[in-house]
């Protein structure tokens, strides 16, 4: 039982790794973009925009 237990701690330290890294990634290239690329979006934008 122990050992399906250590399989899931690792499995989910791995997912959390993967995420953090993933974010890192796009943090980066977002700090990396020249702001004049940015365009202003409103909340309403935003929401409009995940909801697809």
């Amino acid at each position: 039982m122990s050992a399906n237990i250590d399989l899931i701690r690792r499995d989910k330290e791995r997912a959390e790794k993967e995420a953090f890294e993933r974010l890192k990634a796009e943090l980066t290239h977002a700090f990396a973009t020249p702001e004049a690329a940015y365009t202003p979006l409103t909340a309403g934008d935003v929401i409009a925009r995940n909801r697809s």
